[in-house]
């Protein structure tokens, strides 16, 4: 399965509600360092922590439509 990086999260909370995004529209979907980013929980701020939403490449375009609002803020 080939995934592209197409979001990084900036906290727990925006994770759940994308992942809850990615699942509601049938999107395949990783996200990368989820479980590392526990050890250095609270705001996604340092290379320790990030995460980023990682999706199958044929899905990316319909993924980066879905996080428009997100990309703005």
């Amino acid at each position: 399965m080939d995934m592209i990086p197409v979001y990084t999260l900036k906290s727990e909370s925006e994770a759940a509600v994308i992942t809850s995004l990615m699942t509601a529209y049938e999107i395949d979907f990783l996200i990368s360092g989820k479980n590392f980013s526990s050890m250095y929980p609270g705001a996604v701020s340092t290379g320790l922590n990030e995460q980023t939403l990682m999706v199958k490449a044929e899905q990316a375009e319909l993924a980066k439509e879905l996080l428009a609002p997100f990309l703005k803020a």
